[in-house]
């Protein structure tokens, strides 16, 4: 009888320990499906393809060190908006930053280029001349970001 109560139990922690898992790559598949989805969200920074937040949006949750592969997107999916389909990178005019942290930009990828500039917590704006078509990745805390 004890041999059976031991499996029993061996038997509901595996289960109880598969369940814990998944649901803890539930909550990061969940904030993965959140960014990127042409919605910007609390808590999320966006780039516009056209000044003053107009046209589509690039939505970030967590860095993204090469905009170059990503692209505007319209929410929902079936709308239409300036830019919809086009590469982020070297191709952001305006941004508006929903959650409380700084985000760092940069001109290169990988955190590199000439430029790096910083957007305060809760900062709408338009690019400045040296950042405008010209950003190529971000991220929102400094030690996070290489080369810095």
């Amino acid at each position: 009888m004890t041999h059976l109560i031991r499996r029993v139990a061996t038997v509901a922690l595996a289960v109880s320990a598969l369940g814990g898992l998944g649901l803890a790559t539930a909550g990061t598949a969940a904030a993965e499906q959140v960014a990127y989805d042409g919605y910007l969200d609390p808590e999320e920074i966006g780039f516009y393809y056209n000044s003053n937040q107009a046209g589509c949006v690039f939505d970030l949750f967590d860095k993204d060190q090469n905009f170059n592969n990503d692209y505007f997107k319209a929410f929902p999916t079936s709308a239409s908006c300036n830019g919809k389909g086009q590469v982020v990178g070297n191709n952001t005019a305006s941004y508006k930053n929903r959650s409380g942290d700084d985000w760092y930009v940069h001109t290169g990828p990988n955190s590199g280029g000439t430029y790096h500039g910083e957007i305060p917590a809760y900062y709408v704006g338009n690019a400045t001349a040296n950042f405008k078509n010209n950003i190529e990745s971000a991220c929102w805390v400094v030690e996070y970001c290489a080369p810095y």
